[in-house]
């Protein structure tokens, strides 16, 4: 995998202020194009809902509200060769490695693909069924399946747009990644209005909406990626895989799945208990649960601004750096906690009004917002935290704390469900929220301190 000598260095550029720039605007300069990327991915997710909403048709909300843990199932996916594979590739730019972080993203790119077309066959097999079970009714599982087959049938490309992003980011091209997100979402934002509103195609012109932004993005991807402009490779030549390698991102890229397809799954719960109160209620959900995972996911995109610098740094043995990194990026995260935890507060139901003008939608929307974002203030350290565990290749804490909150929000919702119906079922994400940061500190404390030792015998000698 040999590209031009004048193309490797301006890569390789790229990584200077990862290694030696000062470091609250490094952490900023990563972070704002994923921010950007994330926006994006989230107008993904929204824009459709705010759309359908526009149709007035709470039942055709809430048939996109029920399929999309399964579209998060995808992109959950899509994230173990995003974050597995930009881990990788940070720590072998670290050590000098080019080559073979070139390879290893050939290697992500063609199994991310196979898995897709795989993951396609299982759910076209199993569509009726599965959608019966996530608890559509009668009312709603037309708008379901519209929705759904369409997506399904495309989901290589949602889960290549997650997975490719990460990688271009892990060798210093933040920008990039931001441009192909911003493709998508440019796209999306144009094609909803009108597939849904002027074609009058519903659930499905909003699926397309989102296909074709997705397409366009994966594109991009793949363009940079051929391009002379990248040390990192996604040619079939260059598609050599090899245990180590899959280990070594699966290691790191489980964790991240993981968390995203435990909670498709704890999310496909909650749509089933919220159904036992009104197709309503599952439509409410739905919108409070887009709009305040804004908050989740932008302070997560902040947090993975930490990824390449904790990664080249950690495979540097650069401790110190990477120690004031941390402590920036907690600082970062937390502010921008704060400030959405405030922007809820007060503006919150107007909000939820953009969405939808049903007045027992908006009622029940607010209510379980309102619950939602008691867990707000604890989102910076969390995803600080769990970022550094992933960058560090340290397996057996990302999971743990990926595995935590899912342990914590599936009962817990059966547990308030049960004790306080509707009110108590509520609660659950925030109480997940503030487990899930209480466990990520207790690991993160020991590897701190093994930092910290490694950095004094480093002066003493």
């Amino acid at each position: 995998m040999k590209k031009s000598g004048g193309s490797r260095e301006k890569s390789i550029s790229n990584l200077g202020l990862i290694e030696s720039g000062h470091i609250p605007v490094t952490i900023i300069r990563l972070a704002l194009p994923m921010m950007v990327g994330m926006i994006a991915q989230l107008v993904y997710n929204m824009t459709d809902t705010f759309f359908v909403g526009q149709t007035g048709d709470a039942n055709m909300v809430a048939g996109i509200s029920l399929t999309f843990p399964i579209f998060m199932l995808s992109q959950g996916i899509g994230s173990l060769f995003g974050v597995g594979t930009a881990s990788y590739i940070s720590r072998k730019l670290g050590e000098k490695r080019h080559d073979e972080a070139g390879h290893a993203n050939a290697v992500a790119f063609w199994t991310n693909s196979l898995v897709g077309i795989f993951l396609t066959i299982v759910l076209l097999v199993f569509k009726t069924p599965l959608l019966r079970f996530i608890g559509t009714s009668d009312d709603t599982f037309y708008h379901a399946d519209n929705y759904f087959s369409i997506i399904n049938i495309f989901i290589v490309f949602s889960m290549l747009s997650v997975a490719l992003s990460g990688q271009i980011r892990s060798e210093g091209a933040a920008g990039k990644a931001m441009i192909g997100m911003l493709l998508g979402i440019i796209l999306n934002i144009v094609l909803d209005p009108i597939f849904i509103l002027v074609f009058n195609w519903g659930a499905a012109g909003a699926a397309w909406a989102t296909i074709i932004g997705n397409v366009v993005s994966v594109c991009y991807f793949i363009l940079h990626f051929v391009s002379e402009n990248s040390v990192l490779s996604v040619k079939p030549k260059d598609f050599k895989p090899n245990k180590r390698m899959y280990l070594e991102i699966i290691k790191i890229g489980f964790p991240a799945a993981l968390q995203n397809i435990i909670m498709s799954i704890a999310l496909i719960f909650n749509n089933i208990l919220a159904a036992s109160y009104g197709d309503y209620v599952v439509a409410g959900n739905g919108i409070s649960f887009r709009i305040v995972t804004v908050s989740f996911m932008l302070v997560m995109a902040l947090a993975m601004g930490f990824q390449p610098f904790a990664g080249y740094n950690y495979g540097a043995k650069n401790f110190e750096r990477i120690r004031g990194g941390f402590i920036v990026t907690i600082c970062y995260t937390t502010i921008l906690a704060l400030i959405f935890l405030g922007i809820y507060r007060i503006w919150g139901v107007n909000i939820i009004v953009l969405f939808i003008r049903d007045a027992a939608t908006i009622d029940a929307a607010s209510k379980i917002m309102n619950a939602f974002i008691l867990g707000i203030p604890f989102l910076g350290v969390q995803m600080t935290m769990s970022i550094a565990f992933q960058s560090f290749g340290k397996s057996r804490e990302a999971t743990i704390v990926t595995v935590v909150r899912p342990l914590v929000y599936i009962p817990a919702l059966y547990i308030l469900n049960f004790l306080w119906g509707f009110n108590g079922l509520i609660y659950a994400w925030a109480a997940a929220d503030i487990v899930t940061t209480a466990t990520a500190v207790l690991l993160g404390i020991p590897l701190f301190k093994e930092m910290d030792l490694f950095m004094k015998t480093k002066r003493g000698k």
